[in-house]
């Protein structure tokens, strides 16, 4: 069975794999690797510096007015503190700024006390409760806010407020406001393919504009970077996620340093820095070593595996339902350790073959053994109780015909239940069930007068047993009936009655429950009277299962309870096991 076997390490199984294998993937798979690892750190940077360059440009149109509204309001307020004591003075600057500006929609002047007394509205208009007057009163310096909702303009407006100093006192500040709709974005020299989306916010991080409105806009900034973080670093490029979860490319440049920010992004869906072909190309590889791993692993695998495992498989099923397999081994091409699995398997299932017809006929003759002792076991001990029937015949005294009747019953009983065990054992094992119906049933029919009534209660769960436990267990029961029938007492408007439960507690727990009623005897005083014995050797059986005995007496039940536990088979069973009986 050995001869032409080729063992060589070229014939190996692992050899073959991880030759192909590494002759495919490792040269394919450096490449890949290395090349899409360069051209994506390229394409985030090429991306990173043109889209701060397009920012700054898409940003250019909204930086002049924000740069013409700070200049202008620093010139008035630099002016405006000498013409606060004539009104129409001051007022005819705002007016006449507002005329020339009409990118603008308000200008004036709030004094300290937040009342705005000259300005491009007629209008005397209490800003007190204004967030611009709150701040600038808490810190009063150049700033930039967003109003949703202009007092005098009743729009969203971007409001550019410088303060008013007069002999180092602060007076009050010049605002003015540039309504929202009036910012544009310049999109003229970004590619039409990749959309800039453009934010402005000043350096609180409180967004002043954007492209798309003020709607969702916080949905399009990036996440984990507040906006004031971001124009601490003045001009950064960098690669993230919106609070929505898109990915995008993001730019911050400034407009108006240390005052206002703009933030562009790009969508990564959109970003391709070279058209055609150059996006395209560090996909081939991992394509290409995609396709050839998987061509390389069936060639592999399902020629040189599969295949023939397949084969052992369907010989193996057949041998497990008929007991036969397929004689013919593996090509020589097969794989040298599959080779030697199939000789391996064969000799095996040639081994069980061998091993279970061995084994089918020592069970047998085991069984036609074991049968055969329970046979003349039984036979003997029926000869006994004939015997011991002879000498009751002869014997002369009551005394000497009660005690070998008591002998004459205990021997029947283990006829009985040796008969019992020959006819219900299998394998070694025993139906405990089967057997206590079958010997309590006998009892039950031949121990009571023909003219007694008596009501029978019997239930068994199903529980196998060793005969280790089952023939004690049995004897036990036998001598629980017989001592329950000898003293069965019919109670008061009542039949008397028998009850026999055997219970399965838990997998390995049984419970044997034999109880009968008390009251007016039904077998004279003078015919039950006892030596004990019965009750020892209850105690003794329960002992020798390894259960527990209770019994309990309340005048009107008498109960024998014994829990056991279910034991395996032992082959050390000893005589000192039977000690008790002594």
């Amino acid at each position: 069975m050995s001869a032409g076997r080729r063992s060589g390490i070229i014939h190996r199984l692992w050899f073959r794999i991880a030759a192909l294998l590494s002759l495919a993937l490792f040269p394919i798979g450096l490449i890949s690797v290395s090349l899409t690892h360069q051209f994506a750190q390229a394409t985030d940077q090429r991306a990173e510096a043109a889209l701060l360059a397009l920012t700054s440009q898409a940003a250019q149109s909204e930086e002049s007015l924000i740069r013409a509204g700070f200049g202008s309001a620093n010139a008035m307020a630099a002016v405006v503190g000498s013409v606060l004591d004539n009104s129409d003075t001051c007022r005819k600057i705002f007016v006449d700024f507002i005329a020339n500006n009409p990118d603008f929609s308000f200008a004036g002047f709030v004094n300290a006390d937040g009342l705005m007394t000259c300005g491009s509205s007629a209008n005397t208009v209490d800003f007190s409760d204004n967030e611009v007057y709150l701040g600038m009163i808490e810190h009063p310096a150049a700033r930039s806010d967003l109003v949703r909702f202009g007092q005098i303009s009743k729009t969203t407006v971007i409001v550019l407020s410088t303060p008013v100093f007069i002999d180092d006192a602060f007076w009050g500040y010049v605002s003015v406001s540039l309504p929202h709709r009036e910012m544009s974005f310049d999109h003229d020299s970004a590619p039409q393919d990749r959309p800039i989306t453009l934010v402005t916010f000043n350096i609180e991080g409180e967004i002043l504009s954007a492209e798309d409105g003020l709607q969702d806009v916080e949905d399009s900034l990036p996440a984990g970077a507040p906006l004031s973080e971001l124009a601490a670093k003045q001009r950064v490029a960098f690669s993230g996620k919106t609070r929505d979860g898109e990915d995008r490319i993001f730019a911050v440049v400034p407009i108006l340093s240390d005052q206002i920010y703009a933030i562009g992004s790009w969508s990564r869906t959109n970003l391709s820095v070279a058209p055609g072909i150059a996006m395209a190309t560090p996909m081939i590889f991992p394509i290409v070593m995609w396709l050839t791993s998987l061509g390389v692993a069936y060639f592999a695998v399902h020629r040189l595996v599969i295949k023939h495992i397949r084969c052992l498989g369907r010989d193996m099923r057949r041998f497990t339902e008929t007991r036969r397999h397929n004689d013919s081994l593996f090509d020589e091409g097969a794989p040298y350790e599959l080779r030697e699995i199939d000789h391996a398997w064969r000799d095996l299932a040639e081994r069980i073959v061998r091993d279970e017809a061995e084994l089918e006929g020592t069970i047998h003759d085991k069984t036609v053994l074991l049968k055969e002792v329970h046979h003349r076991v039984k036979n003997n001990l029926q000869l006994i109780a004939s015997i011991v029937s002879m000498k009751i015949r002869k014997a002369r005294s009551p005394e000497a015909r009660t005690a070998l009747k008591e002998v004459q019953e205990r021997v029947m009983s283990i006829a009985m239940v040796h008969r019992s065990l020959y006819e219900t054992s299998t394998e070694g094992r025993v139906r405990a069930d089967e057997l206590l119906r079958g010997i309590i049933g006998t009892l039950l029919s031949a121990g009571l007068p023909k003219d007694v009534r008596v009501t029978s209660k019997q239930h068994y769960d199903p529980i196998i047993l060793y005969p280790d436990q089952a023939v004690p267990l049995s004897l036990m029961a036998s001598e629980s009936i017989t001592n329950a029938l000898k003293y069965i007492g019919r109670p008061d408007g009542a039949l008397p009655h028998i009850s026999v439960t055997l219970e399965k507690l838990a997998p390995e727990q049984a419970r044997l429950t034999i109880q009968n009623s008390m009251g007016t005897p039904i077998i004279p005083p003078d015919q039950a009277n006892g030596t004990g014995l019965g009750r020892g050797l209850i105690g003794a059986f329960a002992r020798q299962i390894g259960g527990t005995l209770e019994v309990q007496d309340d005048g009107e039940v008498y109960e024998i309870i014994v829990e056991f536990p279910i034991a395996h088979f032992d082959e050390k069973q000893t005589d000192s096991d039977y000690s008790a009986l002594n």
